[in-house]
């Protein structure tokens, strides 16, 4: 689940036809078609769009923090595509393992958290797993 692709809009111009009862009149100059803005996106990568996802679900670590978060995001991932679970299963039992290693350490130890984490792991580390996130 990582990356946001920016799309540029094109507008189109209609074209009318020159209105008159003379079927050999020439046709009016061709409008100039008109161009979009051209806009800029900004594309967040790895480690910034993990705490961008953590930011998102509540959980705001300090700049400290997020080299001692991102290894065990990566490990999430690797727990993703090694467990034998059902696909059905696999979120809830990461989200279930994650309140256990939390648990006393005031860190995603309740329901709230632990999803959230695991929702900005796989966005940002292996996007590839976003369907398994429940709607």
């Amino acid at each position: 689940m990582k990356y946001a692709v920016a799309v540029a809009t094109v507008l189109g111009v209609i074209s009318l036809s020159a209105c008159g009862s003379d079927d050999s009149a020439a046709p009016g100059p061709t409008p100039t078609p008109a161009t979009a803005a051209p806009t800029t996106t900004t594309t967040l990568t790895g480690d910034d769009l993990f705490v961008q996802k953590l930011r998102d679900g509540g959980i705001f670590p300090t700049a400290n923090q997020v080299p001692l978060l991102t290894p065990l995001a990566w490990q999430n991932c690797s727990a993703l595509a090694s467990t034998t679970l059902p696909d059905s299963q696999k979120f809830d039992k990461m989200v279930e393992l994650s309140m256990i290693l939390g648990e006393g350490k005031n860190i995603f130890d309740n329901q709230v958290t632990a999803e959230a984490y695991m929702k900005a792991s796989i966005a940002a580390y292996c996007p590839q797993y976003l369907a398994l996130i429940p709607a």
